[in-house]
């Protein structure tokens, strides 16, 4: 598996909004949608890009009731024939962890009876907080700010629809002092040319 930072940029913008377009990309990476479309071809051949997918409205998930239970089973395979187990875990060679959505604990009992298994513990999941994992990778890679090519994770930091990387908190904490002393002088020009256009109209009535 090989991969670059502009691979990895890559993948960061489609972690974030798998929809993005080819020329969304292209800008938002300042690169050419040519360069775009080959650089996700090879990802997609290579295996690194397996599929898009959605982000579904978590009340649409609440119409289920999740629930997790520890089982023991001679027949895992059987587990694979109801859609309403959602997660299989295995411990050792007859133990699981899996999870379940039924909208009551009639249709739980009836899975229970036909998956066969034996419940050693029963646990409903009140809430799930999701904690999207970066990809971990090593790659080589130069900071967005002192330039320094580094190799491993880097920081990752989304500012305006861009990622940049970089090497240490010190050149993030650097990259971002800039970035808000640029913004503040550019609000001030603008505030000028605002001022002197207000002062120019005044002078002219």
């Amino acid at each position: 598996m090989k991969i670059d930072d502009l691979d990895l940029k890559l993948i960061y913008l489609l972690m974030d909004n798998s929809r993005l377009s080819i020329s969304e990309l292209a800008e938002r990476l300042d690169v050419s949608r040519p360069t775009v479309k080959s650089r996700l071809e090879k990802l997609q051949k290579e295996g690194i890009i397996q599929g898009y997918t959605i982000k579904l409205n978590p009340d649409l998930l609440r119409a289920h009731n999740i629930v997790a239970l520890i089982v023991k089973t001679d027949d895992p395979e059987k587990m694979r024939e109801f859609d309403e187990i959602i997660e299989i875990n295995r411990f050792t060679s007859r133990k699981y962890l899996i999870k379940i959505a039924v909208e009551s604990m009639e249709e739980l009992r009836k899975v229970i009876e036909g998956a066969g298994f034996e419940v050693i513990e029963i646990m409903p999941i009140l809430e799930t907080v999701e904690r999207p994992s970066p990809p971990k990778v090593k790659v080589p890679f130069k900071c967005d700010y002192c330039g320094k090519e580094i190799v491993g994770e880097p920081i990752v930091y989304k500012y305006r629809n861009k990622v940049y990387f970089f090497c240490c908190p010190t050149c993030f904490r650097e990259f971002k002092k800039t970035r808000e002393n640029l913004e503040k002088f550019k609000l001030k020009e603008e505030n000028k040319v605002e001022h002197t256009h207000e002062h120019e109209h005044h002078t002219h009535n």
